[in-house]
């Protein structure tokens, strides 16, 4: 069958945009057209795979099924047409672009670059955190008060089989680890433990803890894992045991965008029906539990009292008593948990995060602004308690790049620059390398960064190390620069400057190029030089570095007034500038003074100069400003009666 492509043919709209897509085909389209199928055999047949066996289009036309021109092919259903050699390249090109933009094919590209978080999201996503863990912080609080409810408690100690109470009154010597055993051994027995499952039918689970939920878990004797724990505290201290709720506080941590939030909280949506199930798994599901206080205790085996008043872990639900480390490990490997709190009787809450970490060197960075975190918590002095935090429960890293943040260990291969461990005697050795404690490890200043603090180093102290100096970039002498260059003038006060940039440290042994550094137990108090015969001593620069009080002179006071140099000049009184500081200016560090220093005897009399001059000099501003104004008011009345004596005169 033979096709006349004219205006009346169904395919004319097909061809003009065909032919508009292809910008230079021309009426003879159809030979180009078979030249290229002819090109195209020769290819690789990986591109003719992608076409397979299409079926005919009623309307003669094989187009992709994202096509937009099998709207054009109207009452063409009467006629079949054949396949024409100019469609395959555009239909390839179709199917090609559609398998990119799946991202299904055979060649396998780059990596997709992820996208970070930029420094403006970064700061509104920690203001959503904090803003989320209050909100968090805020529920476990209420569901704190409801398991202070008296009535929950009395019906809990109501149903305890009087031979638990009988036994526990027997063995209270036994201790309170004790007691806490016996107690689960039967709320194990009494209580059935709900399993998180949402079925057809009954929605999504309810997550907040009430009296009214705590009720009705008594009542049912079954409840869900966050109800039992509540129960069981709320059971303990019906005992009068001291009793806190623990529970971590899960926030999602995000470090692109577009993540999913789901794996934090542990919930499986890989289930293709419209219902999603909430199903939480063992290890996610350790989100709260108990701690019970034990008292010191004496120890008979060993005939001595050893302390042993501490906060004793209690996982009600997997029958755990005093393993804080198997809540990191129950939760999974890798798992992290940044906030855990425990809120007491009274409605205190106690950060015991650092108690529960497997890992302290990657739960750290991961915690909100310790500051805030401190005033939410409105930590006092019980969260400085031993009892609160156990440092002897960190484990020890098992690689050298463990020691790296550990809090408790280091290597001094990982020490800074300006960190120094004293005394040097290593409690362990991990792979023939000494192993410190953290605690020893010390920070080294310069004797001029002392001196700054109000220390000074001792002469008999030898430096604990050198490090090299910052190199001073001064510019060079008038005599070796080049008559042409349009040099730089060299001066005294340009060289001090230089000289006295942010390491402005004396030169010591150790050579221009060493920097000495010493630490806190080589230096002792700074006491300031005194004040002999009204005469102020200074620097080497002539000016007195006012770091603090303690830095001025002995029977000298800090004058911070505008024109006390000049007044002290014309007084004749001796006195030396205030350097308060350094700035950065042109890329330089120049020093900032502020005021001047004086004899004690003399500032009376400064100040009361000053006063004087500022009078003067205000009064003179305002005589100036006077005669300004009657010479505008003069040149103003002259050019009014300028212009009024034009308008007489002229009209």
């Amino acid at each position: 069958m033979e096709i006349e492509w004219g205006d009346g043919s169904p395919f004319s709209d097909f061809e003009e945009e065909h032919n508009t897509s292809h910008h230079g085909d021309d009426d003879n389209s159809h030979v180009n057209g078979a030249a290229a199928n002819n090109e195209d055999a020769s290819d690789d047949d990986d591109a003719w795979e992608d076409v397979g066996s299409m079926p005919h289009n009623d309307g003669g036309g094989v187009l992709s099924d994202n096509s937009d021109h099998m709207e054009d092919a109207d009452g063409s259903n009467d006629m079949h047409v054949e396949h024409l050699p100019e469609d395959w390249d555009a239909l390839n090109a179709a199917l090609n672009a559609q398998a990119a933009a799946e991202g299904d094919g055979k060649r396998t590209g780059a990596k997709p670059k992820v996208k970070r978080l930029t420094k403006v999201e970064k700061s509104e996503w920690m203001v959503q955190r904090q803003a989320h863990l209050v909100c968090l912080l805020a529920r476990e609080v209420h569901v704190n008060r409801a398991i202070n409810d008296v009535t929950v408690q009395c019906l809990l100690r109501s149903i305890v089989p009087a031979a638990v109470d009988v036994n526990l009154s027997t063995q209270a010597h036994q201790g309170v680890v004790y007691a806490v055993q016996t107690l689960m051994r039967w709320f194990r027995l009494a209580f059935r433990r709900r399993p998180y499952a949402a079925n057809e039918g009954q929605g999504a689970i309810d997550f907040d803890v009430t009296s009214a939920s705590l009720l009705r878990a008594f009542f049912h004797r079954q409840g869900h894992d966050h109800e039992m724990v509540a129960l069981f505290t709320a059971l303990c201290r019906s005992f009068n045991i001291s009793t806190r709720y623990t529970v971590s506080l899960d926030i999602p941590y995000v470090s692109k965008r577009n993540a999913s939030f789901d794996h934090w909280f542990g919930v499986d949506v890989s289930s293709s029906n419209d219902t999603v199930s909430q199903k939480l798994s063992d290890r996610t599901s350790m989100r709260s539990w108990c701690e019970v206080f034990s008292e010191a205790s004496h120890n008979a085996t060993t005939a001595s009292i050893r302390t042993t008043s501490s906060w004793v872990h209690v996982d009600i639900l997997r029958s755990i008593v005093n393993q804080p480390l198997e809540v990191g490990r129950v939760r999974g490997r890798g798992a992290v948990m940044p906030h855990i709190v425990s809120l007491d009787d009274q409605l205190r809450a106690v950060d015991v995060s650092r108690t529960y970490a497997v890992d302290w060197a990657r739960t750290q960075p991961l915690r909100c602004n310790e500051v805030w975190w401190a005033r939410q918590l409105r930590v006092g002095d019980s969260n400085a308690n031993p009892i609160d935090v156990a440092n002897d429960k960190l484990p020890l890293p098992t690689s050298v790049h463990g020691f790296r943040n550990h809090m408790q260990y280091c290597l001094e291969q990982h020490l800074g620059m300006y960190e120094w461990v004293r005394p040097r005697k290593p409690v362990g050795v991990f792979k023939g390398l000494p192993v410190f404690e953290r605690c020893n490890v010390h920070t080294l200043q310069s004797a001029h960064r002392w001196l700054r603090q109000g220390r000074v180093v001792l002469e008999a102290e030898d430096p604990c190390k050198y490090v090299a100096r910052r190199q001073q970039h001064l510019p060079p002498p008038p005599s070796q620069t080049s008559m042409y260059a349009n040099p730089v003038p060299f001066s005294v006060a340009t060289a001090v400057v230089a000289a006295n940039k942010d390491n402005d440290d004396e030169e010591e042994e150790g050579g221009d190029k060493q920097l000495p550094l010493y630490g806190l137990w080589q230096t002792d108090k700074y006491i300031s030089p005194p004040v002999v015969d009204g005469r102020i001593p200074k620097n080497e620069h002539g000016n007195v570095e006012v770091w603090s009080q303690a830095h001025l002179p002995q029977g000298s006071v800090h004058i911070r007034l505008p024109r006390a140099k000049v007044v002290a000049a014309q007084l004749g009184v001796d006195f030396a500038p205030a350097m308060v500081g350094w700035e950065l200016r042109n890329g330089r560090n120049v020093p900032v003074f502020d005021g001047i220093v004086v004899c004690e005897d003399a500032a009376e009399m400064i100040e009361d100069a000053h006063a004087v001059l500022e009078q003067d000099i205000v009064e003179k501003a305002i005589a100036k400003h006077r005669k300004e104004i009657a010479k505008r008011w003069a040149i103003f009345v002259k050019k009014l009666l300028l212009r009024k004596r034009l308008r007489d005169e002229y009209g």
